[in-house]
């Protein structure tokens, strides 16, 4: 039988998207539904009788074309969910620098509350207890000039930091991206970025690509690595 999982997200999610599309093995297994929309879209969701319910007849629209039909969320429909990008950050650990464990946890929980994906956290998280997993934005790109260089271990710590501070206590996990695809610890290797194109939400930008200096959005090569990993720790 196969398994539902409910992926909410923005514009981050058109690399997953395409990727899963790029994939039909994985079909076999998984069945993901797609509620993304561009930008913060999603925080115009509101939780009603267990589901949840768009705003906005312009989110509905949305939410409509990318799910391939699905007006709302039921909840209690599937079986796992991925919450994607919405405004999360890693929080990295900057190594041989005393903070105390107040300001550290503060500062965790300033990085995770407040954002559109933790809302939707909260709101599932009221209606039913299975697993959510959280994807943070993606590590940008390196610019040109930018010579910044992190160990490996401040990402890694700063993503078990946010999960031992925050996601573990509502059986949650932040999911680490893969390893590779970083490059000095904290960018995404550059080739991963080329030809990203922007998400279909149903509007004359559907596939529009990204400007040349955008080191925000990934392609679909970097969406096949991240639901590869994703996948097979089910």
């Amino acid at each position: 039988m196969k398994k539902n999982i409910c992926v909410l997200g923005n514009s981050h999610v058109g690399a997953l998207k395409r990727a899963w599309d790029l994939m039909p093995e994985w079909h076999q297994e998984y069945n993901l539904v797609f509620f993304t929309a561009r930008s913060n879209g999603l925080g115009g969701l509101i939780l009603i009788d267990n589901k949840l319910v768009p705003k906005t007849a312009r989110l509905k629209r949305t939410i409509t074309y990318t799910s391939g039909g699905k007006s709302e969320i039921d909840i209690v429909e599937y079986d796992l969910f991925l919450i994607y990008g919405l405004q999360m950050e890693v929080f990295f650990v900057e190594l041989g620098k005393f903070f105390s464990s107040a300001v550290i946890k503060q500062a965790v929980q300033d990085s995770v509350k407040g954002t559109t994906s933790w809302k939707i956290m909260e709101m599932i998280r009221s209606v039913t207890n299975k697993k959510i997993y959280v994807g943070h934005n993606p590590l940008p790109i390196q610019k040109k000039g930018d010579d910044r260089s992190y160990p490996p271990e401040s990402y890694l710590s700063g993503i078990k930091l946010m999960n031992d501070e925050v996601y573990d206590k509502c059986n949650a996990e932040l999911i680490a991206q893969p390893a590779d695809t970083i490059v000095n610890g904290c960018f995404t290797e550059r080739e991963l970025s080329k030809g990203s194109k922007r998400l279909p939400v149903g509007d004359a930008m559907d596939e529009e690509a990204h400007p040349d200096h955008d080191i925000r959005h990934m392609n679909e090569e970097f969406g096949k690595k991240w639901l590869s990993c994703f996948l097979s720790r089910d």
